[in-house]
């Protein structure tokens, strides 16, 4: 059509808005609809205005042409992609033409960005030798990326922060040793390679998450220019953020990036020691957030002007083996780093004396300082290094010098500060002052000998504690902690530990324990869970039970999805080893606490550590005739057998557990039993019998809302393993849904990671949509791969990799697809999930079948038919079972023989 004309013009209002926009050099999206449009008959228009409106066309088409299209709907689908697009084309010219422009021209960031600024201790050491090394990588290293590795109590972000300050942006240290001229001209950046920008951020900050750090890198590296919120993928923010850094130069420093890392993502990351699972030392060291991972990859892999130095205990495994990142391990101190330490810690000695002194102790960090707070506080000659001659590392301590010198530090003590420091020790996390002074301090009357009287006393022994290097303070939130080695060390040396564990239960039992409507962290929980601990140390194991059900299991395990905290704290329930029943003196609670620990082996994926505990806790329920308690725990039982592909077993156990809630008359149990069965019919193919299941449970289940979203989750995958990803797609919406309102982040997890495969399944079946619906899957995929790997639900974990490989074939990223087909390959094979390793060895095989790899297709193909083979029909996984099969047969290959 050519439209309505002002009047006395023969140009339509289109045309003439055309020609302005033209002549303001305004950006201009044409959407044109074919010749062949079909128009209503009313606005037919006649010859002259149809000559017009074709004139038209062939001017604006000259360039212009953004996208056709064939109905209203699909007009606005294409405009609202459009202007998505053009404003991240726009974003990316804008970056580009600054980085062309002279540095004096360009837009810069403000002043540094110390987002959590570090508070260095007094007395820090030079650590010349490792400051030079940073300098000249930022001077003149073609490495993009540096990780300094350490493990904890090295001083990593000691060492960086004074890097930072000193020797980068020539601040004043206050505390800081003077140096010789040379030596910190060797360590000072030169004025000319200072970068533009520098942002500090550290991940030890209570909401210190990447996808946080990637919004206020955006900010900052974009001067302000850009709103992150404007870019609406998680992804399109980090790429943006890599543009900026491959275009300006500026210092990102991320510190403590293990908090990152599976190893340290959980909710004892702060006190928790060097030593990982060495079960799976590779996956630990993988990122919790798939972001994280491209980001690292993104920064070591492509030409970069910005520089990024982590800090961690652990090297991420994204980044082994990249030529564009260098990675150092922190040592221990250089003896004559160890010289200025001492020396600034006003102790007297020649530096032969010095370096005689810390030798035996390999200079490591934590022992120097504890021998320097040994020999400050020499009662003989303080401040004298001939002091440590009185404590000598004796042949047969060698290799334990740590502990040595703690032994000596701890029998230093006078009785008060000693008292304290074990005090200090039975706490699991940081203490407040107030709680230290009202746990400490005694009245006369009840005071025995040694123990702190007044506040003045408990400064002094607070102030001892400091100087002798036992204790980390944080002086303006008044917060005292211990290192984790001198913490158990202390500890293990207190004398009456129940006494002292009775003290502070019934000190915290005192304390204001939060409403269940007023949690929203984990950190909220702190009080009960410091009340529990010392429960539980005190000997009560069934008060400590009672509270952790009443007070802790619902938002833990349903809420927050902490499986890890939870098997942690049941654990400590089960001092005979967990082959015998908790110390409980009731057999029902005994038989809830063993499946709730089952139950949260069985989410962090360790279902043969869950089976055993089921398979008592049913034991127990036979020998007291619990019916109920049976069937439902039988039902449970069946979920960790359906993991490892005991299809038969798994079947006739949920069969049997209907049949005993039917005898008794629990429909509760019966819905959970029928909705579970039906998830083990669908992995039989028997679709139509699975649909039935799912019917009967909604009913039994009409009043029980998460429940519900289980079983639309379950229907969700009964879909997907059918192909039918339209209906996989709103039942996972329906399970999305519930899992809102009902906050339990299993179940957040579960069906984002549906609504992401869903998504994809109709991507590659829709063409011409695709682009709009791997951008949603791509949304739902990271937010359920980033909470999976935060909580440590190993369970989903496989599956959601698994789709995210599926994102990376949609895409054409083969290798993508195959790299994180195999990291659930990993993961799956360690966990022994049987049909997952199906699942994923087909998708291998499909993978290698496009490159024309056929012995690689043939051998991922054999292992999914056996996988899927289960206990043989019509116990097996049987869809992945016929798609092995049909690989196999597309090879010319023959079907393994299965005993």
């Amino acid at each position: 059509m050519h439209g309505s004309c002002p009047p006395h013009s023969a140009q339509s209002y289109t045309e003439r808005e055309f020609e302005a926009a033209i002549a303001a050099n305004k950006p201009r999206l044409m959407f044109i609809a074919p010749e062949d449009f079909s128009f209503p008959a009313n606005l037919i228009e006649a010859d002259e205005p149809r000559k017009k409106q074709r004139e038209f066309r062939q001017r604006a088409s000259k360039g212009h042409i953004r996208d056709t299209f064939t109905s209203p709907e699909d007009l606005a689908s294409r405009v609202t992609q459009a202007i998505h697009n053009w404003e991240v084309e726009t974003f990316r010219r804008n970056v580009s033409t600054d980085a062309d422009q002279p540095l004096a021209l360009r837009a810069l960031p403000p002043q540094p960005d110390f987002v959590h600024p570090y508070p260095l201790q007094t007395h820090f050491t030079g650590r010349c030798n490792e400051r030079a090394m940073l300098t000249q990588w930022l001077a003149s290293g073609k490495q993009p990326g540096f990780v300094l590795v350490a493990m904890g109590g090295m001083g990593k972000s000691a060492l960086t922060w004074a890097w930072l300050q000193r020797d980068v942006l020539g601040l004043p240290l206050p505390g800081y040793a003077e140096e010789p001229p040379e030596i910190a001209d060797t360590c000072r950046l030169p004025e000319a390679t200072r970068p533009s920008g520098v942002l500090w951020w550290s991940f030890y900050d209570r909401d210190a998450r990447f996808a946080n750090f990637v919004n206020e890198a955006l900010r900052y590296a974009g001067a302000g220019r850009f709103d992150p919120a404007s870019l609406p993928s998680p992804n399109e923010r980090m790429q943006a953020l890599l543009t900026l850094l491959q275009q300006q130069r500026l210092l990102l420093v991320l510190d403590g990036f293990e908090r990152e890392l599976v190893a340290y993502a959980g909710l004892n990351a702060a006190y928790q020691g060097d030593a990982i699972d060495e079960q799976q030392p590779d996956h630990v060291r993988c990122c919790i957030d798939p972001l994280a991972a491209a980001f690292l990859q993104g920064i070591a892999s492509v030409p970069m002007q910005s520089r990024v130095l982590l800090t961690s205990r652990l090297l991420p495994r994204e980044l082994e083996g990249l030529a564009g990142c260098r990675a150092e391990e922190l040592l221990a101190l250089a003896p004559e780093d160890a010289v200025t330490f001492f020396q600034s810690s006003g102790i007297k000695g020649t530096r032969a004396e010095i370096e005689a002194a810390c030798r035996p102790y390999g200079y490591h960090p934590l022992a120097l300082r504890l021998l320097a707070g040994v020999i400050v506080r020499d009662p003989r000659s303080p401040r004298d290094i001939k002091a440590a001659q009185r404590h000598p590392v004796l042949q047969d301590l060698k290799g334990k010098a740590q502990h040595h010198v703690l032994q000596v530090a701890y029998e230093a003590l006078a009785p008060k500060p000693r008292d304290l420091l074990s005090r200090l020790a039975a706490f699991r996390s940081p203490v407040s002052y107030e709680t230290l002074s009202a746990i400490t301090i005694q009245t006369l009357q009840e005071r025995p000998d040694g123990k702190i009287e007044n506040e003045e006393q408990l400064e002094q022994a607070l102030e001892e504690l400091r100087e002798r290097g036992l204790l980390f303070s944080d002086a303006e939130a008044r917060r005292y902690d211990l290192h984790p080695v001198v913490r158990q060390y202390a500890y293990d040396r207190l004398a009456d530990k129940a006494a002292i564990h009775t003290q502070l239960r019934d000190y915290f039992s005192t304390v204001p324990m939060p409403e269940d409507d007023k949690i929203q962290t984990l950190e909220d929980l702190t009080p009960v869970i410091e009340l529990y601990h010392h429960t539980v140390r005190a000997g009560k194991f069934d008060e400590a039970v009672e509270l952790f059900g009443d007070r802790l299991v619902q938002s833990l395990y349903f809420r927050f999805g902490a499986y890890q905290l939870i098997i942690k704290l049941l654990h400590v329930l089960f001092p005979e080893g967990e082959d015998k029943p908790p110390r409980l003196k009731d057999e029902s609670t005994q038989c809830w606490t063993l499946a709730t620990l089952a139950d949260s082996y069985g989410g962090s994926g360790q279902p043969l550590r869950a089976m055993p505990l089921y398979e008592m806790s049913n034991k127990l329920d036979e020998k007291r005739g619990d019916k109920e308690g049976l069937a439902s725990r039988i039902v449970f039982l069946s979920d960790e057998q359906l993991k490892i592909g005991v299809l038969a077993v798994a079947e006739h156990n949920l069969r049997r557990s209907i049949d005993l809630c039917r005898e008794i008359g629990e429909g509760g149990t019966e819905g959970t039993g029928r909705f579970q069965l039906g998830r083990v019919l669908s992995y039989q193919g028997r679709f139509d019998e699975a649909d039935i299941e799912f019917g009967l449970a909604l009913k039994v289940k009409n009043d029980h809302p998460q429940a519900q979203g289980n079983i639309w989750a379950f229907r969700s995958m009964r879909a997907l393993l059918m192909g039918d990803h339209a209906a996989a797609l709103t039942a996972a919406q329906k399970a999305r849904e519930l899992a809102e309102d009902q906050k339990v982040e299993r179940d957040f997890v579960q069906s984002e990671w549906l609504l992401g495969a869903a998504l994809t399944g109709l991507a590659v079946a829709s063409p011409k949509k695709q682009d709009k619906l791997l951008a949603e899957a791509e949304t739902h995929l990271t937010e359920a791969l980033t909470r999976c790997r935060r909580i440590n639900l190993v369970e989903l974990e496989p599956d959601i990799l698994l789709a995210w490989a599926g994102w990376y074939k949609a895409k054409g990223k083969q290798q993508e697809a195959k790299r994180n087909a195999e990291e659930a390959l990993v993961i799956a094979d360690r966990c022994e999930y049987r049909l997952k390793q199906a699942d994923i060895h087909n998708f291998l095989a499909s993978l290698a079948l496009a490159e024309n790899d056929r012995k690689t297709a043939q051998h991922h193909a054999a292992i999914a038919y056996e996988r899927a083979w289960c206990d043989g029909p019509p116990h097996c996984y049987k869809p992945a079972l016929e798609q092995a099969e049909r690989i196999l047969q597309q090879l010319g290959a023959p079907l393994p023989k299965i005993s």
